[in-house]
C-alpha cells in the first residue's frame, strides 16, 4: 500500500509540471499586432528629423536662388532705368531740336521782306497816279502823292486792296484834295504866266499782310524776294515746313 501512493504523488507532480508549462507557452510575448504602433512610432522617430534636414537644406537653396534672382532683377532694373534716363534725355534734345527749327520755321513765315512790297505797290500804280513816297510804319504803310482825279485814286485804292501781300480792310484814303501838282519851273522865263493844273493830292494806309509766307511764295518770287522763296522751299523739301 505504501509503494502506490508514493507514485500516485509523482504523477500528480508530473501533470502539475505539465499544466504549468502550457500556461507559460499560452501565455507568451507581445503580438506583432500590439507591436506595430511601437514600430511606426520609432520610424516615425527616425525618419522625420531626416525630412525636417532635407526641407531645411532644400528651403536654403531656394533662398540662395531667389536672393541671387533678386539681384540680378536689381541689377537689370538699374540698367533699365539708367536706359530710360538716357532715352528721357535725348527725347529732350530732340524736343528742344525740334522746338528750335519751329521757331526758325516761324521766324521765315513771318518775314515780310520791304523790296517785295516795294515792287509789289509799284506794280499796282496806275497811269494816272504819281507816288512820291512809301513809309514803313508800326501799324502798316503809308502811301503819298498825287493822282489826276478822284477816280484814278478810287482805281489804285482798289488795286492795292487786291494784294495778297496787303490787308485790304486795311487799305484806305486817309487824306484827298484838290491841289496844284507840283511842276518844276527853273527853265521858265520870267515874264510867263503859268498855270498849274489840280490833281488830288492823297495819303493811302495799308497793312502788310500777316499770312504766312509759305503761301505767297509765288507773290514774293514775282516781286524779286528770291532768297526768302528759296529758304522756304528747302525748309519744305526737308519736311520741316508743309506746303
Amino acid at each position: 500500500m505504501y509503494s502506490l501512493d508514493v507514485n500516485f504523488l509523482k504523477d500528480r507532480h508530473l501533470e502539475t509540471s505539465s499544466k504549468t508549462t502550457l500556461v507559460n507557452q499560452t501565455r507568451g510575448g507581445p503580438s506583432l499586432k500590439e507591436q506595430l504602433p511601437l514600430i511606426i512610432g520609432g520610424a516615425v522617430m527616425v525618419v522625420l528629423p531626416a525630412i525636417t534636414a532635407s526641407s531645411l537644406l532644400l528651403l536654403n537653396q531656394l533662398s540662395s536662388s531667389t536672393e541671387q534672382r533678386i539681384q540680378q532683377l536689381d541689377t537689370q532694373l538699374g540698367q533699365l532705368n539708367s536706359q530710360n534716363q538716357s532715352i528721357e534725355e535725348i527725347n529732350a534734345k530732340v524736343e528742344q531740336n525740334n522746338q528750335e527749327v519751329q521757331s526758325l520755321v516761324t521766324v521765315f513765315n513771318q518775314i515780310r521782306p520791304w523790296s517785295a512790297i516795294l515792287r509789289e505797290i509799284e506794280t499796282q500804280i496806275p497811269a494816272n497816279v504819281q507816288v512820291g513816297s512809301i513809309v514803313q510804319t508800326d501799324t502798316g504803310v503809308t502811301i503819298g502823292g498825287y493822282a489826276m482825279g478822284y477816280d484814278d485814286l478810287n482805281d489804285f485804292v482798289l488795286t492795292l486792296q487786291s494784294s495778297p501781300l496787303l490787308k485790304a480792310e486795311q487799305t484806305m484814303i486817309e487824306t484827298a484834295t484838290l491841289e496844284d501838282f507840283p511842276i518844276e519851273t527853273n527853265n521858265a522865263p520870267e515874264n510867263v504866266e503859268i498855270e498849274f493844273p489840280q490833281g488830288v493830292k492823297y495819303t493811302i494806309t495799308t497793312a502788310i499782310s500777316d499770312r504766312p509766307s509759305s503761301e505767297l511764295l509765288q507773290e514774293f518770287a514775282r516781286s524779286g524776294a528770291t532768297g526768302l522763296v528759296n529758304r522756304i522751299r528747302t525748309l519744305e523739301n526737308k519736311g520741316v515746313l508743309k506746303p
